[in-house]
């Protein structure tokens, strides 16, 4: 028998005895965004194709969804909320999602999962949090290991290799020797994020120079405070303050012909003059709906789920802004490009399109359809559900193609089979607490 699909029949055998009477109702899921953030967009698609995948939604429920839109469909509901960066406002969304009847919550971002965490914690029997778009969830507190979280809780997290990261930047400019970082002085992504890049810098004969906000009103003073230091360009790490400020830093700084350089690819489409990091957040969603139709169709204990922790780097680059300040962007981080931003069109590379294809199970039929759609074709359309421009009605075939591809049997099992992957059995749980404990 083939392994994958052994192990997807062990997972379901796994889960039988967990089947609630939860699978004769409608389950109710709130989505909770801190942001909205770049990624955000691109995960929920994910998440959503999957539910479409398992028709747990429809097509003419998918559209009202593509629109913002909340449901009350056929086997499931689903509403969205936002804190637009507002800490003080996430409480608030978490209780009334609670208020709601939510059966589980979706959070996006490490703020939304840390205080939907804090909340649900106190109930007699804890709602379900089930978080994407997190940074380093140990570092947040959000979990210890995999398996040594709070039992209702799992999810997917991503942590940027500042190593790797430190080097691509170093293309750029191979005589850099003088660098500044900003970070929340309350954000534990932030704080391990600034003190990763002096620790590398340092040890590469770079001086870092490292300033500390406290909200999103002090990114332009610390911008210009770090330039007037004469940094030769700002390497920031990922906390909540700086992605909701990216603009603003980049302003500030482009102002000074001072390129900045962020952990997040895709952050290139907001002005950052080059990126790099995990840019795979269609997979996020895809983990978050196959988390989803397990607990809801099979029962799945989340206390027996481990925390996926996704891993790949990317490279993007912005042309447009390397012109404006007169830089020119070396050949060596050109052809390494993932993502290019040149004209205001977002370019992907060959490379990352077919990484896409792979993850999405395309046939070599589709394969032909997404490279007709030629070099110059910008896929920042895309990351709004429900566009596409003049190639909409192919994208929106493809889509349909994709859709029908996912429910092979072969593809279902390999869904299946990468849950069963993550099952955190007492073993592995005695083994990760004597590591922890180990470690002190």
């Amino acid at each position: 028998m083939n392994k994958r699909i052994a192990l997807a029949l062990l997972f379901c055998l796994l889960l039988a005895p967990l089947a609630t009477a939860q699978d004769n109702d409608k389950p109710t899921v709130a989505i909770i965004r801190f942001g909205p953030y770049i990624s955000d967009p691109i995960m929920e698609s994910g998440l959503l194709d999957t539910l479409q995948v398992y028709e747990w939604i429809n097509a003419e429920e998918r559209a009202l969804l593509n629109a913002g839109q909340d449901i009350q469909g056929e086997k499931i509901n689903i509403f969205w909320s936002a804190a637009s960066f507002d800490l003080p406002a996430v409480n608030i969304l978490v209780e009334d999602a609670l208020d709601r009847g939510a059966d589980i919550l979706v959070t996006s971002g490490a703020p939304v999962t840390q205080i939907a965490i804090g909340i649900t914690q106190d109930q007699d029997e804890p709602t379900p949090v089930l978080f994407h778009g997190v940074n380093h969830s140990i570092e947040y507190g959000i979990s210890d290991s995999s398996c040594l979280k709070p039992a209702h809780v799992t999810g997917s997290e991503y942590t940027p290799p500042f190593d790797e990261v430190f080097e691509v930047f170093l293309l750029q400019n191979p005589d850099l020797q003088r660098v500044g970082t900003i970070h929340t002085s309350a954000d534990a992504g932030g704080i391990y994020g600034a003190a990763r890049i002096k620790a590398i810098g340092e040890a590469k004969g770079i001086e870092v120079e490292s300033t500390a906000v406290t909200d999103f009103n002090d990114l332009r003073a610390a911008t210009q405070s770090l330039v007037s230091k004469g940094v030769e360009a700002i390497m920031l790490p990922i906390d909540f303050t700086i992605g909701s400020g990216l603009p603003v830093i980049v302003s500030a700084a482009k102002e000074e012909q001072v390129p900045v350089f962020y952990p997040v690819p895709g952050t290139v489409m907001l002005g950052v003059t080059v990126g790099v990091g995990f840019f795979d957040y269609y997979a996020q969603g895809i983990d978050t709906g196959l988390v989803l139709n397990a607990r809801f169709r099979d029962g799945l204990d989340f206390s027996t789920l481990g925390v996926n922790s996704l891993t790949g780097s990317s490279v993007g680059i912005n042309i447009d802004v390397a012109n404006d300040m007169e830089m020119d962007v070396a050949q060596e981080l050109r052809d390494i490009a993932d993502i290019t931003v040149h004209e205001g069109a977002m370019l992907l590379s060959p490379a990352v399109l077919e990484r896409q294809m792979e993850l999405l199970g395309a046939d070599d039929t589709i394969r032909q359809m997404v490279l007709s759609l030629g070099d110059d074709m910008d896929w920042s359309m895309l990351m709004q559900p429900g566009a596409g421009g003049d190639a909409a009605p192919m994208v929106a075939q493809l889509f349909q193609m994709l859709i029908q591809l996912r429910r092979s049997p072969d593809s279902l099992a390999a869904d299946a089979a990468l849950l069963a992957a993550r099952h955190c059995t007492d073993e592995l749980i005695a083994e990760q607490q004597a590591a922890l404990d180990a470690a002190g």
